[in-house]
């Protein structure tokens, strides 16, 4: 069932393409996401009643947490992709979203929605790594759904500074498969997250706590932490709505949710000493501040919107011990 999950909305990419109309592929793109949307919620149900599910010797694994980014994800994508059906209807019947242009919107939308799926369901933390980067490859193209000088520059700059960041993020997880060898693990399971969590007290914390921070820098950037967060306002406002709804409800999170995935691992290797935390908690409130300003010098308002729920969500990941008092303030000082 988990490779399933991807090849689900991969096979759904390609019927796109043949389909003739833009009305067809709209309205197949509304059914087939919800459809999809709904076999992954049936299945992270299972896992949040009956427990973890692993397979193909760990490189595909759903558990609480993944079982709970699914839930998001699928809440996001089926909404918007329903959304989509009248926010595009003007346009299409204006001749503005012709045949040609739905295709490539649906095909894109459908190759994220597999990327994305790929990120949650990969045990393994390479596998994991290329999800992350072919979340960043296609949604690209989807920012410039609407061909303008703003929107190639958004696309563009997306594309560089995340691909810069996904860089990083692998020179960092090279980093951690160093460290198993302190722990006798073998190389051909030194990013099975699986035989990390049997190890993790026994890896090297040197290379853990390195290959966290180059971890932190690279999928943060995806995430839109500050200071590399520079791409996020451009491309939530250049973006169709649909697309900028998938951006803020999910695609920050599954960044997010390799962070969060190698958590654990670094904090087992460092001791328990609540070393990582804080680096994510300093990243967090960099972002609150950094966002706050953003807001109060800014007049467009779906910049303001990307800018203050973006940063509301790093701070309910980065810091959830501290609970909604601290989200209330977070408000306050935006307002």
């Amino acid at each position: 069932m988990l490779p399933l999950l991807v090849l689900a909305p991969g096979l759904c990419a390609g019927l796109c393409l043949a389909l003739r109309s833009a009305r067809a592929t709209l309205r197949f793109c509304a059914a087939g996401t919800v459809a999809v949307c709904a076999a992954a919620v049936a299945l992270a149900l299972t896992v949040l009643r009956r427990g973890p599910l692993c397979g193909a010797g760990g490189w595909f694994m759903l558990d609480a947490l993944a079982a709970f980014h699914l839930l998001v994800l699928a809440a996001v994508f089926a909404l918007s992709g329903l959304y989509s059906l009248g926010y595009f209807r003007v346009e299409r019947e204006r001749g503005e979203f012709p045949a040609r242009l739905a295709r490539r919107f649906g095909a894109l939308w459908f190759g994220g929605l597999a990327a994305m799926m790929l990120v949650l369901v990969a045990g393994n933390l390479g596998l994991l790594w290329v999800g992350v980067e072919a979340t960043t490859l296609l949604t690209a193209f989807l920012i410039c759904t609407h061909r303008s000088a703003g929107a190639l520059e958004a696309m563009w700059k997306y594309l560089v500074m995340c691909s810069v960041g996904v860089a990083l993020a692998f020179v960092g997880l090279l980093l951690m498969a160093a460290a198993t060898s302190a722990a006798g693990v073998d190389g051909r399971e030194a990013l099975l997250w699986i035989r990390l969590c049997a190890a993790a007290g026994n890896l090297d914390p040197g290379f853990m706590k390195a290959g966290f921070l180059f971890l932190v820098v690279g999928y943060g950037t995806k995430a839109g932490l500050a200071p590399m967060h520079n791409w996020l306002p451009d491309a939530h406002s250049q973006a169709p709505a649909p697309v900028s709804a998938v951006f803020s409800g999910f695609l920050l999170n599954a960044a997010l949710y390799g962070i969060l995935r190698c958590l654990p691992l670094v904090e087992a290797a460092t001791g328990n000493t609540g070393w990582a935390r804080d680096v994510l908690l300093l990243f967090g409130l960099l972002s609150i501040l950094v966002a706050a300003v953003f807001i109060v010098a800014q007049r467009d308002v779906k910049r303001v919107v990307a800018a203050q729920c973006d940063a509301i969500q790093v701070w309910r990941f980065e810091c959830p011990a501290t609970g909604d008092a601290m989200t209330v303030a977070a408000l306050v000082l935006f307002y």
